[in-house]
């Protein structure tokens, strides 16, 4: 057969109905186990390709879920980006990604590709700035949304849609705590600039710890890179005096401190203490490991595309996940 096999040929193979064949291609349960396997053994004999966009069309249901993301060099959306599509493909879902790089323009540019597109449902990790303006579309009542949208890692306040999160404020807590604990003379927070509320939870649990215990603390907010990381804990150790605790918005940030130490001839674990944020797999195979906060990646990848998937109903949630200490070898023990 030179042209392409279509659900017609299928049939006449089998000695079915064409609404036959289809329903068996789609798993429906109208067709028999033993008359959906030779249907099935067939399709795969001719060389048969469903058309989605065409199913999509007498559906009115696309299998496409469009992923807004924004920096792809940083493994923490990896590993966000790893959890959601393993739920989608679980539930018979593709993939439509948008790389927005923290840039609210390209955001928009992305959501009226997947309005073209016209994709199922968005699962989004909103760039920074983002407010209910850039959302405009998603947020329309009475069923007037293109599509559900359910956000994901970061929060909004003052919107109406799901939300699935690290519980952030209990995260900078614990970094504050645990560095109380070590004893030292200064604690400095590194990173974390403030345009998302992940970053301002997380600084504000930090400052809500120290306050408690009336314990000042430096603040350098930045961006989240490694070279941030560096160049500030660089800056500090060349002052001396080495009796200092970084807690470091994310374990990105942190990695740059601990080659910074390095670089310094100070000793992470014993001289300095170094937090971060995140738990990314790199962080076990630091030099020395890195001790951190874990942020449950694939409980929030997989909660929000289940979400989406299942169409609950009802008004919007916003689940957090509860963060988890990992200790290693960056932090000292109380003196």
């Amino acid at each position: 057969m030179n042209r392409r096999p279509t659900l017609s040929d299928i049939a006449k193979s089998v000695g079915v109905s064409t609404s036959a064949v289809s329903l068996a291609l789609r798993g429906r349960a109208r067709v028999s186990t033993e008359t959906a396997d030779r249907i099935r053994a067939e399709a795969a004999r001719l060389g048969y390709v469903q058309n989605k966009a065409a199913a999509g069309l007498r559906t009115a249901r696309s299998d496409v879920v469009a992923v807004c993301l924004n920096d792809l060099s940083n493994p923490v959306f990896n590993e966000f980006l790893i959890h959601i599509e393993e739920a989608l493909r679980g539930s018979g879902r593709i993939v439509f990604l948008g790389v927005v790089r923290e840039d609210r323009e390209l955001q928009q540019q992305f959501l009226r590709a997947a309005m073209e597109q016209g994709v199922s449902g968005m699962l989004m990790c909103p760039a920074h700035g983002t407010g209910p303006e850039d959302l405009d579309p998603l947020l329309a009542g009475g069923g007037q949304a293109p599509f559900p949208c359910v956000l994901f890692s970061r929060g909004l306040d003052d919107v109406a849609l799901p939300q699935f999160t690290n519980d952030d404020r209990a995260t900078g807590r614990i970094m504050a705590e645990r560095l109380l604990e070590a004893g030292h003379r200064e604690i400095c927070w590194l990173g974390g600039g403030q345009q998302t509320n992940t970053a301002r939870d997380r600084y504000a649990g930090f400052c809500e710890a120290l306050e408690q215990a009336g314990w000042p603390h430096v603040p350098r907010h930045g961006p989240t890179s490694r070279a941030f990381g560096f160049e500030t804990a660089s800056e500090r150790l060349r002052v001396g005096g080495s009796d200092v605790g970084f807690a470091c918005f994310s374990d990105l940030i942190a990695f740059g401190v601990l080659s910074a130490c390095e670089a310094h001839g100070v000793r992470p674990g014993r001289d300095v203490s170094v937090i971060g944020v995140d738990d990314m797999a790199e962080a076990a195979f630091s030099h020395p490991p890195l001790t951190t906060v874990g942020v449950d990646k694939a409980w929030i990848g997989h909660s929000a595309a289940r979400h989406l998937v299942e169409g609950a109903e009802g008004a919007p949630v916003s689940q957090k996940s509860p963060p988890s200490y990992v200790q290693r070898s960056t932090v000292r023990s109380g003196q």
